[in-house]
């Protein structure tokens, strides 16, 4: 199966997730917050853009799924969205969007992501669990 991080501020949630998801055989990563999120997923940065370390060129994110919240504290999904999209490492990382954000929030996160798929809160743990079935299928 696969290894899913899960982006979701609320901790009732994000167990619940990680429990069914953990039951449908996948690992999964909690992130309680955006930077955690950010520092896990994307390279260390050197101080000069140009000259990176050759542990920055190799870097593999250590899931191969993202279930994002486009509501989180501090920085907004939409703008850990544009730091995922903006690294190599992670530009075509598969992405679940699971919020009850606006519809204009939404559209926008897909004009970013447009491969992404979208999970309305409150949402069945079967259209969660299918959109991450969907996710892996599409990276194999």
């Amino acid at each position: 199966m696969a290894h899913v991080g899960l982006l979701e501020d609320n901790s009732r949630i994000a167990r619940l997730c990680a429990t069914m998801l953990h039951y449908a055989g996948h690992q999964v990563t909690i992130y309680q917050h955006p930077l955690e999120c950010l520092q896990a997923l994307l390279p260390p940065r050197t101080l000069a853009d140009e000259q990176r370390s050759s542990e920055v060129e190799t870097h593999t994110p250590p899931i191969d799924v993202l279930i994002l919240d486009l509501h989180l504290p501090d920085i907004d999904g939409i703008e850990v969205l544009h730091y995922l999209r903006s690294s190599p490492h992670t530009r075509y990382m598969p992405l679940i969007f699971c919020t009850a954000a606006a519809p204009h929030e939404v559209d926008r996160a897909l004009q970013i992501a447009p491969n992404a798929s979208f999970v309305e809160k409150p949402f069945k743990l079967q259209t969660l669990m299918g959109a991450v079935a969907k996710a892996v299928k599409a990276q194999v």
